[in-house]
């Protein structure tokens, strides 16, 4: 129809005034619905508008003309299909069902308020309504009557605007391309996100020809197109079949022009780069079908938790073929593994990509809240098994992001972690479907022979590899074969087998990344070898290097490198340091005091760790328990620079055993640690042992400090201790460095001791102390 819709209708206004009554309906909804609506409803409502006018044909003769009711009905159901968008209500008529959340869709009790408000007649409401929900009610007269005060309107043929309207909304879902407008879409008949993008719709109204035009970038874009073929062309059959031989239609076929130019130029950071080649490996294998189905079930259910078995290629399936499609689709797409802080790790991401948000105090489900005004949200987080090891604080956090992505239509998730330990980090989430989950296999032997073509012998084409596994059998190697000959070199070298016994970790345990300062703190290696050492891995591509806040961690490339790497560098004898760490760990959480064993063993490993000041401190206050050396700590301590815990040397202060106490006290003054004072003047009240006393004065004075010096004269004052205090006074003077005459007039001014007065006198008038 080369003429406008309105156009036509105001050509056969009649005495109901169809056509003023449109207008009123048109700015209606211009002025009160469209701008209180978050989505472009104006700019679809004028695309579908668009799409019918070229979809019904011009008329030969007044028999294919549309009478003015059905171009009524149908101008008014493009205009009030979505009304159920609109999120508050200013009317009386039906408000608390309107404003509640009783019925999922409200469009229907809207439209009939609408009718009322503008005087549309109730006949014509009921048409409207069953031409808008006509994809979901089955029973609609064929005929109908638009009456009013004796005027009509006659429809000879419901069914021809039911079909050109659901017709037109069909070809709007499936190849409208603006992003903003996936709300818009009708569920069930075009998935969210699955429409092919560029597709150009050529209607020949005359012809009865309908030609669609599609050039596919990727794999994935090829999958879309021919489901919203098959889909489009079963209801172009159902339209074709109600409409031919009515009102000038005369529809035969639709003309499919599929292209595809894509060519795949990996990038090799894409997956998995260690082969046994030691070269910048691609993808050998082609997973784009393995892709394509999984983001089926990403933009049907908003989510994806993908599993597989270690090794499967379930993150070359996400970074090498999924991001491709994703990144093709919008721009909010974020892909990230987990860490140890999982949820700040996403944040980072988002802000590496846009330079932005880093300074701000917003949190990631704000700035969510912010990108997704510019279009969907896609968020990748790989490695979701290392959840099961992070703490309940920094899980919680990421549950509470999860929750809100499943609750978001805007946002999409996909997680991805090991299928053995599926259940320990995919809680069940409310919103969470298990539909959603979709298992990454590893290769097939067929598929495995297929890639490698004549040398496809070396494969049983009934067998399942990992990829890895593929690139070895096909080389004739063994992964332990590839890293004894990278390793050759530094195999017998402790220092870089210490770096990576760090990085390699327990058996059962998920790999975690390190800083430089972690490796530090776990061989005390220089940090100028250990980042030689890293370099080689590096080179080698059996370490990755990856960047968090400023920071560059570090990380073994594959966890199938871990047995090769334990088996070649004999890395089972850094076991026990594990153990240490463990034990300390235990003890510090326990506030317990360790075992002479644990002592042996540390002590075999003290040069080649740093010790925390939690654990230096449960150390020295174990050594004094056993009655063990603690010198050597005490100095290491001093050395690593990151001070004691004297938390655990304090509880000895009340064992009934004075040797212990002496000795505890004894260290606490070595340490010089200023947190010792008020501790130690606590306990000076309460020690009833001379030499105890004696050693608690002596400490507490090392201080050097005034307000300490008197703190102790006034608890022994407390205490009545005379000789002591005299012997204290005298103490003090020697060590006050020149101030010993402020010291003694401080003292003088509160004592009331006559004997004590006088010792302050005296020294007052000495020389040494006058001058």
């Amino acid at each position: 129809m080369q003429a406008k819709l309105e156009d036509v209708l105001k050509d056969k206004e009649r005495e109901l005034k169809l056509y003023q009554r449109f207008l009123d309906l048109r700015a209606f909804c211009e002025e009160k619905i469209f701008p209180g609506i978050d989505v472009p409803l104006k700019g679809h409502t004028e695309a579908l508008k668009g799409l019918m006018e070229e979809i019904i044909p011009d008329p030969k003769d007044r028999r294919e003309e549309m009478f003015s009711g059905e171009i009524f009905v149908l101008l008014c159901a493009v205009y009030l299909h979505d009304t159920g968008f609109i999120k508050q209500y200013e009317w009386n008529h039906n408000r608390e069902i309107l404003n509640s959340n009783v019925i999922p869709d409200k469009g229907l009790f809207l439209n009939y308020e609408i009718g009322r408000r503008l005087n549309i007649p109730p006949s014509a409401m009921e048409i409207i309504n069953a031409v808008i929900y006509s994809h979901s009610i089955k029973k609609i007269p064929l005929e109908w009557e638009i009456e009013e005060d004796g005027k009509k309107a006659i429809i000879r043929n419901t069914r021809i605007l039911m079909q050109v309207f659901n017709f037109s909304h069909v070809l709007l879902d499936a190849f409208d391309p603006g992003p903003s407008r996936l709300s818009l879409r009708r569920r069930g008949i075009v998935q969210p996100g699955l429409q092919p993008r560029g597709a150009e719709v050529d209607i020949d109204a005359r012809e009865g020809l309908i030609r669609i035009s599609y050039s596919a970038g990727l794999p994935h874009d090829l999958h879309v197109i021919e489901r919203a073929k098959s889909y489009v062309q079963s209801m172009f059959e159902s339209f074709k079949q109600q409409v031919s031989g009515r009102l000038g239609f005369q529809y035969s076929d639709i003309v499919w022009d599929i292209r595809s130019d894509f060519r795949y130029s990996p990038d090799p950071y894409d997956g998995t780069r260690f082969s046994p080649y030691n070269e910048m490996e691609t993808p050998r294998f082609d997973r784009w079908d393995e892709a394509s189905l999984l983001l089926d079930t990403l933009f049907a259910l908003g989510h994806v938790a993908v599993v597989g078995e270690p090794g499967a290629g379930k993150t070359t399936v996400l970074k090498a073929f999924v991001m491709r499609e994703l990144l093709s689709l919008a721009s909010n797409v974020f892909y990230c593994e987990t860490w140890k802080n999982p949820v700040n790790e996403i944040r980072y991401a988002v802000c590496r990509k846009y330079g932005r948000f880093e300074d701000s105090d917003l949190d990631i489900i704000s700035i969510c809240r912010k990108l997704v005004k510019d279009g969907p949200c896609t968020f990748v987080i790989d490695s979701c098994e290392r959840l099961a090891y992070v703490e309940d604080r920094e899980r919680e956090k990421f549950e509470r992001f999860v929750s809100f992505c499943l609750d978001q239509e805007d946002v999409y998730l996909v997680m991805c972690g090991d299928k053995g330990t599926f259940l320990d980090w995919c809680s069940p989430f409310p919103g969470f479907k298990m539909a959603s989950v979709h298992e990454v296999k590893p290769i097939r032997g067929m598929q495995a022979a297929e890639a490698y073509g004549d040398e496809k012998t070396v494969f049983d084409r009934d067998e399942y590899y990992g990829p890895i596994e593929c690139e070895l059998m096909q080389a004739g190697l063994d992964i332990e074969k590839v890293v004894t000959d990278i390793l050759e070199k530094v195999r017998d070298d402790g220092e870089c087998r210490a770096v990576v016994a760090v990085m390699a970790g327990s058996k059962g345990q998920s790999l975690q990344r390190y800083a430089l300062d972690d490796l530090f703190f776990e061989t005390r290696v220089s940090r100028n070898w250990i980042l030689s050492y890293l370099t080689f891995l590096q080179e080698r591509d059996i370490v990755e290097e990856s960047e968090y806040g400023g920071i560059s961690y570090y990380a073994l490339s594959s966890r199938y490198l871990r047995g090769p790497l334990v088996s070649v560098l004999k890395l089972d004898e850094f076991e026990e340091k594990g153990r240490v760490r463990e034990v300390l760990r235990d003890a510090v959480a326990r506030e317990a005091f360790l075992e002479e064993e644990a002592l042996e063993m540390i002590e075999k490993w003290k040069d080649h760790m740093v010790f925390s000041r939690e654990d230096i401190g449960c150390i020295l206050g174990s050594l004094v328990v056993h009655w063990k050396d603690y010198s050597g700590f005490l100095e290491k301590a001093r050395a690593d620079g990151l001070g004691v815990d004297i938390q655990p040397i304090l509880k000895l202060l009340y064992l009934d055993d004075a040797e212990r106490r002496r000795e505890a006290v004894k260290l606490l003054v070595e340490s010089r640690d200023k947190r010792m004072i008020n501790p130690l003047l606590e306990h000076l009240r309460q020690e009833d042992v001379p030499e105890i006393k004696k050693l608690l004065i002596t400490g507490i004075g090392l201080a050097g400090k005034k307000r300490a010096f008197l703190a102790i004269i006034n608890a022994l004052r407390e205490i009545g201790d005379r000789q002591l205090r005299l012997k204290a006074i005298d103490f003090f003077c020697s060590i006050s460095n020149g101030k010993a005459e402020e010291f003694l007039v401080d003292i003088r001014e509160h004592e009331k001791d006559p004997t004590v007065l006088a010792k302050i006198e005296s020294l007052l008038a000495s020389p040494q102390v006058s001058e």
